[in-house]
This record gives structure tokens, C-alpha cells and sequence, in this order.
């Protein structure tokens, strides 16, 4: 209807001919604009009201388990299987073979851990866990409390040694009580956080760091306790514990009340990462719980309070149990590592950028919440209260900082594993699900490797055999072995003496095979800046992880046989219209195919 028309039925009387339910016509009364007001608001009320009682039913149903929650709860899980293309009880890095670096490879021997989760992927009430070593076995202490040993990802069992309570269940219970009804109870965030294998002048011990709730305070504290062991104790498989058996070595002081402001306890900011220096002193990362002022009520951040061992490293002495401040300013340190010539190194979770490296110094301030090179998480703004915008200059800054962030949790120094790394230090993170592997010379970061490893890492561990082992949020153990990369020169000179090709033709094979190394790599997995032809004869079309497939080469299906891969190098345009690779510039019949009998070759080689 033109709008003059629609403004002039606007403006008829409110009286106007109607059929009625029987056939005849008569004059029915048009609602008033009052009362077609009124009626919409009645019924916006009845619908708020509805989804009220909804989501209040919903809450019911959730905290008490009740049957309808069964039902939701499989819905959930089929819905987060749809979106992440994770199967039930399938990790998403179950069928990692090698990752690839910039001076080696990295083998990959992946087992799943069996812990009962109520998801296939991570979950914020299923995160937390640190490992050890412990003779030919590795140790691993996950959110459940109990001790699982692992001496290849083939071979994972349960130990029959439970850590002691961080008294969760008393925690929770705090959801149906009315006091706190304005608290937000989050099960998640009491969490164990590391484990250590030591031996002291006492003896050899596991030591372990977890977020402790005290039920009679209402208050929660980074607690340390010790598990003393037989010295001639051979196998981990030998111990039996239980939660009396642990001593506690320590409690942070002061206890930690609730917050009143988002969430009550915020373990996943605890820290908690241990290292150990002879004859006895334990160092642990002891994060601020956000109690910084933002997410806390308003006030000066803990960290900066020379009185709280919150936002501070500490060294606690395994025999006395007495401790002291070593440094200060710090957010979330998840990673903690001595290194070989006795340097502590932290990583440390910044807010919206930030995340650090740090070099700890006795009596060092590392800013935060007065400096960082982060910044709020709601608006992306400077930090309130902060002394600088962007910059570190009134307190000790990072060795090394990440903009944006990376999510830091684990370090380590690399020492026996391969010469390319050894002496390096390797991070390990949650966001960007990879490993970072940091040069230092000179007292500075050289350089900084990023290798992608597409879960989340919780912690990272270097076995005592040498093996780098890593613990991801997908429940997933990967023990990795580094050897030198396949010689590519060495497989090519085999090719060229079993199909006795004359000079000038290797000489054009070896310019073809050049020309496709300057964009795609030869190693497997390496997708990351083009597909990788390591394995691509016989493989489907378009199917690696490499993001940047043109709609062409998607929709164009099939497995690429000799003859389609023929067809692609001599004009990829009419083979797959609008793909985004290049002519390869490649006239002559014979180079093309002898380069798809190599592409073939190097398929059978991986």
C-alpha cells in the first residue's frame, strides 16, 4: 500500500464493516489506541513472566539434577558435539601424529585419559592439574584428586593415591543456602593446580598445590601439602594414599574471603605452579583470586599488599614450613620453572593483552594492578588506577610480553631433548592452544616460535627420559619425542636414480618442486600457511585444516588421483574455476608429470 493510502486508513472513524462468524455484516468497534496499548502490554508482562518462571525452573532443575535435567543435559552434549566436530569420549587430539617446527619434528604419541567428564571437551569445572615425574612413569594429578601414571600414551592408569579434599562439595552447598544468595557460587574454580616430585633432607615426597575452601571461615587459601615416601620405593604402583596420608606443608595467609562481585572464589586465578630448588626450598606462584579491584570490591589490588601472599611468589622451606615473599605485582602466574643455572622464570596471565614472561628477581614488583601492558576486559580501556597507559615504566618490567594475549599457563627449559632446543624455554597455552618456544641470549627473548598444537594446554612437563609431555583440557596425555627432519634432498636424489632422469630433467624437476616449496611445506600436518603435500596423492580434495580454500576447491569433491593433480598443475583455473592458487607456470607435460609421480613418492614416504 503507498504510504499516503496507509496514513489515510490510519485516520478512518473507528467504526467499520466486519463479516461476522455467521456470514452478515455489521459494525464492529475498533479498539482504542489506549486499549490496544494496554493489551500489548499485558501480554509483553505474561510473556516476561513466562520466561521468568522458565529460567528459574531451569536453575531448579540444574542445581538439584532433577529428571528433565538428564534430558537437557544430552541435548547439550549433542549440540556441543555438533559445533566443536568432537565425538563422545573423543579427545580432539587423539589422532595428532607429529607437530612441525621450525628446526625439527615433533612426534606425537597421544592417549586419553580416563577421567569421567560430563563433556567431551573442557569444561570450567574440569579444568586444573599439573604432572610429574616419578621413575619410568609420568604422574598426573587432574581435577578428581586422584593420581594417574602414564608411560606412554598406550599406557595410562589410575594410581591408588587420592590427594586430599579441596572441600568442594562444602563449597557448593553454599548455592542453596539464602545467605548467599547473592554470591556467585561457581564449582569450577577450586581446582588442583600442580604436583612435584622432591626429595628434601627428609626424604623423597609428592608435593601438591590446590585451592583449599575452609567450610567453618568461609574463606579459601593456595594450600601445599606433602605426601612423605619409602626411599626404596621403586614404582609408583608400590604406594598406596589416601587424603589423611598428606601432610600440610602450608596455607596462604591471610584466607581469602568470598567476593560478593562475580564470582565467589575465582581459583582459575589462584596460580599454584611449584619448583623445587635443593636441599629444600619449594617456590609456588600465588595468584590474586581478582581481588584486584575490578572484579573484587573496590579498593588497592592484593598484589600490591606487602602483608597478603596473594599476587606473589613464595619460597616455603619443606622442613620448617616457614616462607617469605620473593617477589610481588604479579596477576595469575600458571607457569614456574628453575632454570639449569639457577634463574627462575614465571609466566603470567595478563587481562585483555599482557601475558608476561618473567625473570624473578628477590624483592622484584612486577606492577600489577598498577601497570601492565593489558588492558580491561569489558571496554578494552586502561587499567583503573593504573600508572601508565601501554607502556611499563615505574615497576620491573616482563623478560617478554604477548599482545594479544595467549593464554600462558605452563614453562619449562628444555634440557636433553633434542640440541636444536635444549636450553630453551618452552610455554605452553590455553586461548591459542599451542607452544611457544622462546631463544633467550644475552639476557632477551632472540626470537619466539609459535607451534600450533590446537588444544588447550594445561601443563607441560619434561619427562626424565627426555620427552616433552603435555596435559590438555581435552583430557588428553601427548608425550613428544623430537628427531631431525626427513632430508628432502636425500629422498629426491632416490627418486631421480630409480627413474633415470636425464639432468635436465631433474634440473626442472628440482625448479618445479622449488616453485611449490615456496608457498606449501612437505611436512605432515604443516597447513598453516597452505596445504601441505605431504600426503596429498590419494587424499580428499580440500580436507586439510588449512583455512584459506577458495569456495571452488570446496565444492569440488573427489581424492586427488594422478590425473586430477596433473590437471590442476597445468591450468588449476579450469580445473576448479575461482581457486585462489596461481598458475604454477609449468608448460612442459613430461616435468608435470614426473612432479605428480614425486608427490606420489613423498606420500609413501610419510
Amino acid at each position: 500500500m503507498p504510504h499516503g493510502q496507509e496514513t489515510v486508513a490510519n485516520r478512518r472513524d473507528q467504526m467499520e464493516p466486519r463479516t461476522t462468524e455467521a456470514g452478515t455484516t455489521g459494525l464492529v468497534r475498533r479498539p482504542s489506541g489506549l486499549s490496544r496499548w494496554l493489551g500489548r502490554v499485558t501480554v509483553a508482562l505474561v510473556v516476561l513472566a513466562c520466561i521468568g518462571l522458565s529460567v528459574f525452573a531451569g536453575f531448579e532443575i540444574g542445581k538439584h539434577k532433577w529428571f528433565p535435567h538428564r534430558v537437557f543435559d544430552k541435548v547439550d552434549r549433542k549440540l556441543e558435539q555438533a559445533v566443536t566436530g568432537v565425538l563422545p569420549k573423543t579427545a580432539g587430539t587423539l589422532d595428532l601424529e607429529q607437530l612441525n617446527s621450525h628446526l625439527i619434528i615433533l612426534q606425537a604419541d597421544v592417549g586419553l585419559v580416563p577421567l569421567n567428564r560430563s563433556g567431551p571437551f573442557h569444561t570450567v569445572s574440569e579444568n586444573g592439574g599439573g604432572l610429574a615425574s616419578f621413575g619410568r612413569d609420568v604422574l598426573l594429578l587432574p581435577y578428581d584428586g586422584r593420581i594417574y601414571a602414564a608411560s606412554s600414551g598406550k599406557n595410562i592408569r589410575a594410581t591408588n593415591i587420592t590427594a586430599p579434599d579441596t572441600n568442594r562439595a562444602a563449597y557448593e552447598a553454599l548455592a542453596d543456602d539464602p545467605d548467599f544468595a547473592d554470591f556467585g557460587i561457581e564449582k569450577g574454580y577450586l581446582r588442583y593446580n600442580d604436583l612435584l616430585h622432591i626429595s628434601d633432607p627428609d626424604g623423597p615426597a609428592l608435593a601438591i598445590a590446590y585451592s583449599e575452601y575452609h567450610p567453618a571461615e568461609k574463606c579459601v587459601t593456595n594450600t601445599v601439602a606433602l605426601l612423605r615416601l619409602d626411599a626404596t620405593v621403586q614404582s609408583i604402583d608400590e604406594v598406596r594414599a589416601g587424603p589423611a596420608d598428606w601432610r600440610i606443608l602450608y596455607r596462604t595467609k591471610p584466607c581469602l574471603p568470598l567476593k560478593s562481585r562475580h564470582f565467589a572464589i575465582e581459583g582459575h586465578m589462584a596460580g599454584g605452579k611449584l619448583a623445587f630448588r635443593a636441599p629444600s626450598t619449594l617456590y609456588m606462584t600465588s595468584g590474586d583470586f581478582h581481588f584486584d579491584g575490578m572484579r573484587s570490591e573496590p579498593g588497592p589490588g592484593i598484589a600490591q599488599d606487602p602483608t597478603a601472599e596473594y599476587g606473589k611468589i613464595l619460597a616455603i622451606d619443606t622442613a620448617s614450613g616457614d616462607s617469605r615473599i620473593v617477589s610481588m605485582g604479579h596477576r595469575n602466574p600458571q607457569g614456574l620453572t628453575l632454570a639449569s643455572d639457577g634463574r627462575l622464570f614465571s609466566t603470567e596471565h595478563g587481562p585483555r593483552g599482557g601475558d608476561e614472561l618473567n625473570l624473578v628477581r628477590d624483592g622484584a614488583n612486577y606492577g600489577w594492578p598498577l601497570e601492565s601492558y593489558g588492558l580491561t576486559y569489558w571496554d578494552a580501556s586502561a587499567i583503573p588506577g593504573s600508572l601508565s597507559f601501554g607502556r611499563h615504566e615505574n615497576f620491573d618490567r616482563p623478560l617478554f610480553s604477548w599482545v594479544p594475549s595467549i593464554a600462558v599457563s605452563s614453562v619449562i627449559q628444555i634440557d636433553g631433548f633434542h640440541p636444536a632446543w635444549d636450553g630453551d624455554l618452552l610455554v605452553a597455552t590455553l586461548l591459542d592452544g599451542s607452544l611457544f618456544r622462546l631463544r633467550l641470549a644475552q639476557g632477551r627473548v632472540v626470537y619466539s616460535e609459535r607451534i600450533r598444537v590446537g588444544s588447550r594446554i594445561r601443563d607441560i612437563h619434561q619427562h626424565d627420559d627426555g620427552r616433552i609431555v603435555l596435559w590438555t583440557d581435552d583430557r588428553t596425555l601427548i608425550f613428544l619425542s623430537g628427531r631431525d627432519r626427513l632430508n628432502a634432498s636425500v629422498l629426491f636424489d632416490k627418486f631421480v636414480i630409480r627413474k633415470n632422469l636425464s639432468d635436465r630433467m631433474a634440473d626442472q624437476l628440482a625448479s618445479a618442486i622449488e616453485s611449490c616449496a615456496e608457498c606449501h611445506s612437505f611436512e605432515i600436518g604443516d597447513h598453516e600457511r597452505s596445504p601441505s603435500l605431504a600426503r596429498i596423492f590419494e587424499e580428499d580434495i580440500a580436507s586439510t585444516s588449512f583455512q584459506g580454500y577458495s569456495t571452488a576447491l570446496l565444492d569440488r569433491g573427489g581424492s586427488w588421483t594422478k590425473e586430477k593433480l596433473a590437471q590442476y598443475l597445468r591450468d588449476p583455473q579450469s580445473f576448479a574455476a575461482g581457486t585462489s592458487m596461481p598458475d604454477p607456470g609449468i608448460h612442459d607435460e613430461a616435468v608435470i608429470q614426473e612432479l605428480v609421480s614425486y608427490l606420489e613418492e613423498v606420500s609413501k614416504a610419510f
